[in-house]
C-alpha cells in the first residue's frame, strides 16, 4: 500500500530526477507514489518530465495534475485534480472513451470528501508557507466516513517524523510530502524514515 506520496515542485528543487532514482532504490516496492504538480509547465514538457520520472523509478505509481490527457500520454496511474478542477465523473468518463482504466484524486481543504475518488488529499493538517489556516491532525478522523477503497492522504506541514505518526494515528492512510523529501542531505535515508513512520502498526 502506497505509505508515502511525493509531490513534485521543479520550481524550487530542480534536481528532482536524481532524487527520485535514488529513492526508488531504497524504498520498500509499493510505499510510495509520485505527483507530478508542475503548474508552470504547458503539456509538451510536462508530458517529458512525467516520462523522465517514470524512467528514473520504473514501477512507481505516477499522479499528474489537472491534466486528463496528459495523464492518459504518459501511462500514469493517475490524475490527481485540484479543488476546483474538472469534476471526478467527467475525468472518468474522459478516460473510458480511450477505453482506459483511470485512478482519480481529489485535493480538498474541508472535511467534505463525498467526492466519488479513489484518493482524497486532505489538507494542510499543520502551518505550511502559502496555505490557509491548518485543519489540525483531528479533522483525519472523517476517514471513517469513507469507503475502504478511499484513500486518505493527510497534506500540508508534514515535515517530521512525529507529524507522519501522529496524521496516521488520527486516521489517514498515507501522507503527502514536498519539502521533507526535496531539501533533505540525503532523500534515500530520509524518505524510507517516512515510510516507516507512516506505516500503522498491524
Amino acid at each position: 500500500m502506497t505509505r508515502v506520496i511525493l509531490i513534485t515542485d521543479t520550481t524550487r528543487f530542480p534536481d528532482i530526477p536524481e532524487r527520485v532514482a535514488a529513492i526508488a532504490r531504497v524504498v520498500p516496492p509499493g510505499s510510495i507514489a509520485i505527483q507530478i504538480r508542475e503548474k508552470h509547465m504547458d503539456g509538451g514538457p510536462l508530458l517529458a518530465f512525467a516520462r523522465a520520472i517514470a524512467a528514473a523509478a520504473p514501477g512507481v505509481p505516477l499522479w499528474i495534475n489537472d491534466r486528463v490527457d496528459v495523464t492518459l500520454a504518459a501511462g500514469a496511474a493517475g490524475v490527481h485534480l485540484p479543488e476546483h478542477g474538472m469534476p471526478v465523473a467527467d475525468a472518468r468518463a474522459v478516460a473510458a472513451q480511450l477505453g482506459r482504466p483511470l485512478l482519480v484524486g481529489v485535493s480538498r481543504h474541508a472535511p467534505d470528501l463525498d467526492s466519488g475518488a479513489d484518493l482524497v488529499q486532505l489538507g494542510p493538517i499543520y502551518d505550511t508557507p502559502g496555505k490557509g489556516p491548518p485543519l489540525g491532525p483531528a479533522v483525519l478522523g472523517v476517514r471513517g466516513k469513507l469507503p475502504a477503497s478511499t484513500t486518505l492522504v493527510a497534506v500540508g506541514g508534514i515535515d517530521t517524523l512525529d507529524r507522519a505518526r501522529e496524521a496516521i494515528a488520527a486516521g489517514a492512510d498515507a501522507i503527502a510530502i514536498i519539502r521533507a523529501a526535496w531539501t533533505c542531505q540525503d532523500p534515500a535515508v530520509t524518505v524510507p524514515a517516512f515510510v516507516a513512520a507512516a506505516t500503522a502498526p498491524s
